[in-house]
């Protein structure tokens, strides 16, 4: 029985891997541009990409190399990159019917290659608009995700573990509501350093009234 279940638990966790790496797997758009005169590969800065992970606009421009084979047409070191466009070219991200501009930084050590940084927060497609010019060429181009250009956002919750439960979530809850208050006090007034306050002063008053009322019995005349 124990060997079914590790069979079962290793089968699970192939299935899970496969899954995620045929969803999520790396991919840019490749596209020509301005009737041939560049190339653009455009997709999130890191993939699979997740809601609520630092993530990023990833662009890369290059002159075609016409020299290329068909072999080799997937390699960016076959082609020139263009250096110098985060002045020239600008961009937006588009989700739903929200859109937020993005500021195109070059990459360090990585000629051609620009990207812009933000947090995407919710899973779906998202799109990218990028415009400007390019040594006086006018750009005007939108990128979207899908299955035949580069991969969506993904919602992490399948993978995130350990899963926050009822019971957990409770506990800190109820530790709070058991923590004496601070000296600040509460809505009710009520605070741990008032209550001994109020319990010394009660006490000090007591020994006054009885103080007094020995004094009184002592200067009391006996009758004869």
């Amino acid at each position: 029985m124990r060997h079914l279940r590790t069979r079962g638990l290793c089968g699970g966790l192939v299935a899970l891997a496969l899954t995620i790496l045929t969803s999520g797997a790396s991919a840019h758009e490749r596209r020509d541009v301005a009737d041939g005169q560049f190339q653009f590969v455009v997709g999130f800065l890191n993939e699979p990409a997740y809601s609520g992970e630092m993530n990023g606009l990833s662009l890369r421009v290059s002159l075609p190399d016409t020299a290329t084979t068909p072999a080799a047409e997937d390699d960016d070191a076959s082609s020139t990159p263009v250096e110098g466009l985060d002045t020239m070219l600008q961009a937006e991200v588009f989700f739903t019917d929200q859109t937020m501009p993005l500021v195109l930084s070059a990459s360090f050590a990585d000629p051609g290659h620009y990207e812009s940084i933000f947090f995407p927060t919710q899973p779906g497609d998202y799109s990218f608009h990028i415009f400007g010019t390019i040594n006086g060429v006018a750009i005007d181009e939108t990128f979207t995700s899908g299955p035949e250009t580069f991969g969506p956002i993904e919602d992490p919750a399948p993978l995130q573990f350990p899963k926050e439960t009822a019971a957990n979530s409770g506990g800190a809850v109820s530790a709070a509501s058991l923590a004496v208050p601070a000296s600040g006090g509460d809505d009710d007034g009520f605070t741990g350093s008032g209550l001994l306050l109020g319990v010394g002063t009660a006490g000090i008053a007591g020994l006054w009234g009885l103080s007094r009322l020995a004094q009184s019995l002592r200067l009391t005349p006996r009758s004869a």
